[in-house]
């Protein structure tokens, strides 16, 4: 009989700091697999549709829209191909080097939020061309995923590094190793999705006259029950905004219901802005405890907007993020108007 079952259970089960090290070395081996696979997704991408919509005439319809379809996935593949991977490759046997391994490239990273901001334009593209022309590559190429299935990769992937880092370094400080690095990795993969889902949704608005750009960051955007006010001071019937609100300018704009089969992600409508040197806030509503107003100050006219979030932490994030824009419109324009005594000021608090 082969095997005496007595070897099995005499053979040590790693324990403690190992049995957490071998967990470890898990995520690690996942991290490096998934990033593979990734590679070779885009690599099918570059090398497949991006190479014959190259080569051959597009339909009338396409001709100048395959660059808005792919945005910078090629330079996203170009950088995981040639860089990332073999960077990562090194981890399994230096498990240290992954912390520094991402917040050495976090600048680098930033450009899935380029990728996120085209995608809403991309799908609109796709989900046109979807049955027809994107299907007959698909079959030629001889692929399994869709068009669709390939281009939402990018978007997956900056999403997943936070899971498996948070997971790498959950295992390291049960071991009792130092976590400083990764916990500087993990604030990584937090801030560059969050930019980039931000600007995926900034990518869905349509209909803002203006340039969207010259608006500066964007500090904050979400769901809010949002009502003008009549000239009596009464709010009229409240109704549900996703808003944008950026050091310049905040946005509200109306979400219309997703459409039944779409490929693609509904988009904002824009409704109504209010430019940040044009308005004031209303911390409080008597008896509204998560209701704050915002004013315009037009000549001869003073518009309302009432606005009612969907907890006291929502509202409370809400108000601090637009008392630091209004503070921010206060200091820039003080600097405009007396440049000397705004220095002067500075130089007091410093």
């Amino acid at each position: 009989m082969d095997g005496d079952p007595a070897d099995v259970n005499n053979t040590p089960q790693p324990t403690g700091k190992q049995l957490y090290l071998k967990k470890r070395r898990f995520v690690v081996q996942e991290l490096i697999s998934t990033e593979r696979d990734y590679v070779r997704d885009l690599g099918t991408v570059i090398e497949g549709y991006m190479e014959i919509m190259k080569c051959e005439p597009l339909p009338e319809e396409m001709e100048g829209k395959d660059k808005i379809v792919f945005g910078n996935i090629h330079q996203i593949s170009d950088w995981h191909r040639e860089t990332f991977l073999p960077e990562i490759e090194k981890c399994l046997e230096k498990p240290e080097l992954i912390g520094p391994l991402f917040k050495r490239y976090e600048k680098r990273l930033y450009m899935y939020v380029k990728y996120c901001e085209n995608k809403p334009k991309s799908e609109y593209i796709v989900a046109e061309f979807m049955d027809s022309y994107f299907e007959d590559l698909r079959q030629r190429l001889g692929h399994r995923l869709t068009i669709a299935d390939l281009l939402i990769k990018p978007v997956q992937r900056i999403m997943k590094y936070q899971l498996l880092l948070k997971d790498i370094l959950k295992y390291t400080s049960k071991a009792g190793e130092d976590c400083s690095s990764l916990d500087k990795a993990v604030d990584v993969m937090y801030t560059v999705p969050k930019a980039a889902n931000d600007m995926m949704n900034v990518g869905r608005l349509q209909g803002f006259d203006g340039k969207i750009t010259a608006q500066g960051k964007l500090l904050l955007q979400g769901s809010l029950l949002v009502a003008d006010t009549v000239e009596n001071g009464d709010a009229k019937k409240f109704k549900e905004r996703q808003v944008f609100l950026f050091e310049q300018l905040i946005i509200f704009s109306d979400m219309p219901e997703r459409k039944r089969n779409s490929l693609s992600q509904p988009n904002y409508i824009f409704k109504n802005s209010i430019k940040a040197n044009k308005m004031s806030l209303t911390e409080k509503v008597e008896g509204e405890p998560l209701r704050f107003v915002l004013s315009v100050r037009r000549p001869g006219i003073e518009q309302k907007f009432v606005l009612q979030s969907t907890d006291e932490s929502a509202k409370r994030e809400w108000v601090a993020e637009i008392r630091t824009m209004l503070d921010m419109q206060g200091d820039f324009l003080r600097a405009l108007q007396s440049p000397i005594a705004y220095q002067k000021e500075l130089k007091k608090e410093t």
